[in-house]
């Protein structure tokens, strides 16, 4: 039978933190099986393969396909994989968030591809995968682009309808997040899409409209990740997990109803929790949400397109940590209109709210979002090293204005990072809670390092 490999790609010169499987792969390896085809996964990051290692590996079995997986600032390790394998395999296709934002662009960068795909993938990838095995290609399905034709991306209309992913395939025992230390990670996803239109949200993949799934579908996943991976720990990639409260709620009371002991964290908007919806969720073992805060001012909210009230975000963190779980809060910097001292408010702001975890990050102008094309208009794109620690690839979007200049990202993120993070009451919370200590010895290293280095720059 014909072997199809599917490929996370490395990430060069890193050793990183979290080691998260690839549902995108999961999700397609699953559909291709059940299409009666033989795929493999091959997930670079996780099992610690470099470019010459993974593309030995994936050489060796002889592949008549190899389809690789590539956000934006991972493009160019993709395409230097693609670069090495092109003698051996009869076919190399390029999917995910890049080739779904950019289109036809990435065979003027990667010539030796021969399709990409954009958008969903699952059910019109395996019949064309077909297709090309068998010699016999046709006209070319929704999704599938090629150096002379370009599609708009696929879509799922029910995610319901698809196979669970292929957990067999991913090194299950090689994933870890520092939420979750020592426990046997999974990732979900509950529904697809988002209706609120940000500024800097891609949504080439996933598009726009809701598409939840079932409670009952989710709990047949976590129950049979934990019983047959032994998976105690999840993480629900959902744009918005709390979109629909009567679902989650469901969801909430059948997992306490059949009396899995897990842990799980997620992403809400601050609209759309209150007392009742946490406590249920707290009840059914979540330790942490994610909220995307972005910033202090409700100027730079608005500019954002975020839809959310400053004070909406301040009453989500608060009853969230009444309910007893733990907050981390994403956050912007670079935002055009904001200067260095309003930023800053946006730190000491993090820090009022009582987070237990910050995420502060560029403005960036990823391709696929109303941003890049702002950026594009006004002259403002840029590409260079990503301003903050745990950066992926060696470039990334920089949005670079008049106003924020690399060199003042640079110095902002330092200062964000070492505000937050290295406040006396912060470390000594941090140590003492249930194994704080080890926690803060690997988080704070990691940290301090890089802030070492931000001070040699």
């Amino acid at each position: 039978m014909a072997k199809i490999i599917l490929v996370n790609p490395p990430i060069p010169g890193k050793n990183p933190s979290l080691r998260i499987p690839c549902l995108g792969l999961g999700y397609l390896a699953a559909a291709l099986r059940q299409a009666g085809l033989d795929p493999r996964i091959i997930d670079s990051p996780a099992l610690g393969l470099d470019h010459g290692a993974a593309a030995r590996q994936i050489a060796g079995l002889k592949p008549d396909m190899v389809g690789i997986t590539a956000t934006t600032p991972l493009s160019d390790s993709a395409y230097r994989l693609a670069k090495a394998l092109r003698p051996h395999t009869r076919w190399l296709i390029l999917g995910g968030a890049h080739p779904s934002a950019v289109g036809r662009r990435i065979f003027a960068q990667c010539p030796e591809l021969d399709y990409g795909f954009r958008g969903e993938a699952e059910e019109s990838f395996p019949a064309f995968a077909k297709t090309l095995l068998d010699g016999k290609p046709g006209p070319l399905p929704p999704g599938i682009i090629s150096a002379e034709r370009d599609s708009p991306p696929a879509s799922i209309a029910d995610p319901e309808k698809l196979p669970f992913p292929a957990w067999d395939l991913m090194p299950m025992g090689r994933y870890r997040h520092p939420v979750f230390p020592g426990e046997r990670l999974a990732t979900l996803l509950s529904s697809r899409g988002c209706p609120y239109q940000c500024i800097f949200c891609d949504k080439s993949v996933c598009g726009s409209k809701y598409r939840p799934r079932s409670p009952e579908s989710v709990l047949a996943e976590i129950a049979a990740l934990n019983s047959k991976h032994g998976a105690t720990a999840f993480m629900f990639y959902d744009d918005l997990f709390s979109s629909d409260r009567a679902r989650v709620i469901e969801l909430c009371r059948l997992i306490i109803s059949r009396g899995l002991k897990i842990r799980w964290k997620c992403e809400c908007r601050a609209n759309t929790v209150d007392d009742e919806l946490l406590a249920w969720m707290k009840q059914a073992g979540c330790v942490q949400i994610a909220f995307g805060i972005e910033t202090a001012h409700q100027r730079g909210l608005d500019w954002l397109r975020k839809g959310l009230k400053v004070e909406q975000v301040q009453e989500a963190v608060a009853k969230t940590k009444k309910a007893g779980i733990k907050v981390l809060g994403y956050l912007m910097l670079g935002i055009p209109g904001e200067d260095y001292d309003e930023e800053l408010q946006t730190v000491e702001f993090a820090i009022a709210l009582g987070l237990d975890y910050a995420q502060f990050a560029s403005l960036s102008p990823f391709p696929g979002t109303p941003l890049y094309d702002l950026a594009q208009e006004k002259g403002w794109y840029r590409e260079g090293p990503g301003p903050a620690p745990e950066e992926y690839g060696d470039t990334r979007p920089l949005l670079i204005t008049d106003y924020w200049t690399a060199e003042r990202l640079r110095r902002i993120m330092s200062q964000a990072y070492r505000r937050f993070y290295f406040r006396p009451g912060y470390l000594l919370k941090t140590a003492l809670r249930p194994s704080g200590f080890l926690d803060l010895a690997r988080s704070g290293l990691r940290l301090l390092g890089w802030l070492f280095a931000q001070l040699r720059a």
